[in-house]
């Protein structure tokens, strides 16, 4: 539920998905370096973990029983769903990720991932976040080095999931045709972002708490650390940059701290490589009296080509944070034009959709 303290468990009930028998893919203890300003875990960071967790065991699922012969296949992210950050996770909390794999399709494989935090004083652990991830089969050997790259993966069939009953079957299979059809969607929708008005912009200036002057983009180049196999970005790392660049433009429109409350789905469009410049745009939409929806745009840009294309896009929710780490009321939003007051209404629709979600899951 929007609007509630970050500094204990909120009123709703977490439960996880995945049975206690679930595979342990990644256990770290949260360090100081990764919490945001307001003293809890960066967003991204839970968001980098998760995709690590999802990549391995996607991996496994691909490789293991395999046969003599058997051409080695590493995954990629196409898709996250949306996911909730229903409890905050503190500097000292040991994070435990739990993935298994929970339907597949001829191409692809639905990976749930649940997130703990354990408390080694008290030895308590809390249910924090639970994510749906979506990811293809590429054959290593199909991969080429990042200066001879393309736009696109060869994918191969995956195998599937034993032991799942028609029912379960049916459901992954509706799951699977609803993002199939939101990602073909999205696809069909992106277009570069406008460029932004200068900032720092003075507290009285006309245009404060409008889109442009709360937009903020972030560049940065590929380096090794942020690649897997052959030199291809890893959509984790590209997430916590996501999950930063939408935190910058909701403080700035806030004139606050904030914190990640949601996000709903990104769908991971072309491939990124090493030595390639990523643009990471991030703009307020939507606001509510105590959320901020931003969308998130990333472009990749190759030095020999020397243009842009667009890779991902997704939904950022976020909460300012006022006195006592307690949720704050937000500026309206000023959507100014036809086009902005069109994105502002389609932020409501989902915004008023997560609600009513929220109720019946409750």
């Amino acid at each position: 539920m929007e609007g509630t303290s970050t500094k204990g468990p909120r009123s709703f009930i977490c439960k996880p998905v995945l049975p206690p028998s679930a595979p342990v893919e990644l256990s770290r203890v949260m360090l100081p370096d990764d919490t945001n300003p307001a003293g809890n875990v960066h967003g991204g960071v839970i968001l980098k973990l998760i995709e690590q967790a999802g990549h391995i065991t996607s991996s496994r699922h691909c490789n293991q029983g395999s046969a003599a012969g058997h051409q080695p296949v590493t995954t990629v992210l196409a898709r996250v769903d949306h996911m909730d950050f229903l409890q905050p996770m503190y500097v000292g909390e040991v994070s435990h990720l739990q993935a298994a794999v929970t339907y597949t399709s001829p191409r692809s494989m639905e990976v749930t991932v649940d997130v703990w935090a354990e408390n080694v004083l008290t030895c308590t652990r809390r249910h924090t976040n639970t994510a749906t991830l979506w990811y293809v089969a590429v054959p290593v050997n199909s991969l080429k080095p990042s200066d001879q790259q393309e736009n696109k993966f060869v994918t191969v069939c995956v195998p599937g999931v034993k032991r799942l009953t028609d029912e379960q079957q049916e459901a992954g299979r509706q799951r699977y045709l609803a993002h199939k059809a939101q990602r073909d969607e999205t696809a069909a929708n992106m277009s570069p972002l406008p460029n932004p008005v200068p900032f720092p912009l003075d507290s009285s200036h006309e245009e404060r708490h409008t889109v442009l002057a709360s937009q903020v983009t972030l560049a940065y180049l590929v380096s090794p650390s942020h690649c897997l196999s052959k030199g291809y970005l890893m959509g984790g790392s590209l997430m916590k940059v996501m999950d930063n660049s939408a935190a910058i433009s909701a403080a700035r429109h806030c004139r606050s701290f904030a914190v990640t409350a949601c996000i709903d789905a990104i769908n991971f469009h072309s491939p990124i490589v090493k030595g390639e410049v990523v643009f990471v745009t991030a703009r307020p939409v939507f606001t509510s009296s105590r959320s901020i929806e931003l969308e998130v745009r990333c472009e990749a840009e190759g030095f020999t080509r020397g243009s842009r294309r667009v890779t991902n896009t997704a939904y950022f929710t976020f909460v300012s944070l006022g006195k006592e780490h307690r949720a704050a009321p937000i500026p309206p939003l000023k959507a100014l034009g036809q086009e902005e007051r069109e994105r502002f209404e389609a932020g409501r629709l989902r915004y008023e959709a997560r609600k009513e979600k929220r109720k019946k899951g409750q």
